[in-house]
This record gives structure tokens, C-alpha cells and sequence, in this order.
């Protein structure tokens, strides 16, 4: 008979996953990861195969809950500018803002777990269908001009949103996110294509 664990699995993922998110696949290292999460390094590539597992597994559950974000915004009705602007000014720099564990992902292409890579690119691609499918909305509402090339500012969009993450670390001033915020929907709604 086995032993019973003595670790709860979704903690020891989340603890992983807060230092992976922070210091990034390479700067999470062993060591630390098993002070971390609290698991010997038996325990460790026992349950997850490793740090590659460990870290495949934490940042699925990151996508769960990032998926939920972007949904409660940008997959409702009415679809519309309207979630496209509720979805930005929920963004928001903590002083503590160490970036988007997504976009951090996608940055360490070259070190991070292959499928974890695939993992970043799909999110990516739904986020942009996401903002589609709103834009799509917006234009048939007559929100945004009948000529509106909505599959080129949904991409805007998106690389916007990943671009903002980005800024966020360089200066996590939720004021400035405003402005800037404003100014590229507005450039959005107003632009003649």
C-alpha cells in the first residue's frame, strides 16, 4: 500500500507556478523550487516528472485562470467596444507587477518547455479570436466605420494587450495605462480606414 500524500497537488502548483512566473523557467531553479513548494526532489520528479512537468503543469493552471480573465470581459453579450474597453480598464500595475507569465513564456521560447510554447501561442491566437468577435460586433452595430479591417485590429489588439504587459514592468503606473489605453481605443473608433 502507498503511502498517502502529505502535500496538497494544486498548492505545490501554485507556489511553483508564483516562482516560475517571477523569475522565469531558467532562474527557477531546482533548489529553490523544491523550497518553494515545500517537496523533495524525489517527490518532486516523482509527481511531475521534474522541472519541465513541474513547470508545464503550473502554467496550465495559469491559463485556466487567465482564460477565465479574458472570458468574463470579452465573451458576453452583447459583444461589442463596450467589452473591448471593460477588459482594458480592468488591467491593472500592482507595485509589485513582475509581467504576464504568458507573455514571459513567449519571450523564453528557446528555454521553456516546447508544449508549454504551444501552450502560450494558442492562448494568443483565442485571445485574438476574442477580440474578433467583438470588433466584428462593434462594426456591425455601427460602432466602428462599415469599412473597419477587423481581423487587422483584432492582431492590433492583441499586440497591444501583450505589449501592455510588457510596459507594465518598466513603469507599472496605472495612470499612464489609462491614457494609453484611451488613446489607442479611441484611435480605434475613430479611425478612417
Amino acid at each position: 500500500m502507498g503511502r498517502k500524500k502529505e502535500y496538497d497537488r494544486d498548492d505545490v502548483l501554485s507556489r511553483a507556478m508564483g516562482l516560475f512566473w517571477k523569475a522565469g523557467f531558467e532562474g527557477a531553479h531546482l533548489s529553490t523550487l523544491v523550497d518553494v513548494t515545500g517537496l523533495n526532489r524525489f517527490s518532486l520528479y516523482k509527481e511531475f516528472g521534474g522541472k519541465e512537468g513541474l513547470f508545464q503543469e503550473a502554467f496550465e493552471l495559469y491559463l485556466v485562470g487567465a482564460r477565465d480573465a479574458y472570458a468574463r470581459y470579452l465573451e458576453h453579450e452583447p459583444y461589442g467596444f463596450e467589452n473591448i474597453r471593460s477588459y482594458f480598464s480592468a488591467v491593472h500595475f500592482s507595485p509589485d507587477y513582475h509581467g504576464c507569465f504568458l507573455i514571459n513564456t513567449l519571450a523564453d521560447k528557446h528555454v521553456v518547455p516546447g508544449k508549454a510554447f504551444r501552450m502560450a501561442k494558442a492562448f494568443s491566437k483565442d485571445a485574438e479570436r476574442m477580440f474578433l468577435k467583438n470588433l466584428e460586433a462593434a462594426k456591425s452595430s455601427g460602432e466602428l466605420p462599415a469599412d473597419s479591417p477587423t481581423k487587422v485590429l483584432a492582431k492590433l489588439l492583441l499586440s497591444f494587450d501583450q505589449g501592455l504587459a510588457i510596459y507594465g514592468i518598466v513603469r507599472p503606473n496605472n495612470t499612464d495605462k489609462t491614457q494609453i489605453v484611451s488613446l489607442i481605443l479611441e484611435f480605434i473608433t475613430r479611425r478612417v480606414f
